[in-house]
């Protein structure tokens, strides 16, 4: 007779998934756009005009419209003059109730003339100094204040995060067991 055991082993099944970690990221994005603007910039070249007529004519440097007529006031006044200087001359000429003679006097006058002497600088006028030409600036389109026409726009950076915990599943792929059994016996040790 004969005992028989046969056991079969406990058999676990174990499946994993692996943590996982996903990250995405979006860089900031800084965009500008702007129009372009048009700037024109026209040059002449500077030309600076001296009028000195004013300066020359304090000289006695005129024009000769202007050099007439001041020689012709000159002349009248010194004809006034002479006149009213001879007029008197005849006058004490004539005057016969004077005993002296006025000739000598009148000589001795026209002879040695008084003179006057002044210290003058010239010219007295300034001339007058105009200048043409330069630069002119023409900005076609609209400035629009500081930002000058640009615009800008901003995407802010992301970043997504997606996390996949770790699983472990256990489960029995076998469970144990014991089995017995009695098998007779082939053999008699009796005979």
């Amino acid at each position: 007779m004969g005992l028989e055991i046969s056991r079969v082993h406990a058999k676990l099944d174990i499946q994993t998934t692996p943590s996982r970690l996903d990250i995405q990221t979006r860089k900031a994005k800084l965009e500008f756009r702007n129009k372009r603007e048009r700037v024109d910039v026209r040059t002449e070249l500077p030309r600076v005009i001296i009028d000195q007529s004013e300066c020359f004519a304090s000289m006695g440097l005129m024009k000769p419209v202007d050099l007439t007529r001041q020689e012709g006031q000159w002349s009248m006044q010194h004809a006034l003059t002479y006149a009213s200087k001879v007029s008197g001359d005849g006058d004490s000429v004539a005057a016969i109730e004077n005993p002296q003679d006025p000739m000598p006097d009148i000589v001795e006058r026209d002879t040695y003339p008084e003179r006057e002497f002044v210290l003058d600088f010239i010219p007295k006028a300034r001339p007058v100094i105009t200048v043409t030409g330069g630069v002119r600036i023409n900005v076609e389109g609209d400035m629009a204040g500081a930002a000058n026409g640009a615009k800008a726009e901003y995407t802010p950076p992301d970043i997504s995060i997606r996390y996949t915990p770790s699983k472990v599943r256990i489960s029995m792929a076998q469970y144990p067991s014991i089995s017995m059994r009695y098998v007779p016996s082939k053999f008699d040790k009796f005979v």
